[in-house]
């Protein structure tokens, strides 16, 4: 499952203003690339973090029990 654009979009303007925070601290060459860099990690582990298999509620609660 791939994040759409639009959902990228509203992951990115959600961060955006912690990115812009954080990269004042960035000399000034490097906060554009680093800004993109940042980016597309988000955008990375987003993808990668939907894309796991997640065991619903009541195979939660077995695998739970049995490891108890």
């Amino acid at each position: 499952m791939n994040l759409h654009n639009e959902d990228i979009e509203k992951l990115l303007e959600s961060f955006t203003p912690m990115i812009k925070n954080k990269l004042r601290n960035t000399s000034y060459q490097e906060r554009d690339d680093l800004e993109q860099e940042l980016k597309m990690k988000i955008c990375e582990k987003a993808d990668m973090l939907l894309c796991q298999d997640v065991p619903g509620f009541w195979e939660f609660i077995t695998n739970l029990l049995e490891n108890l």
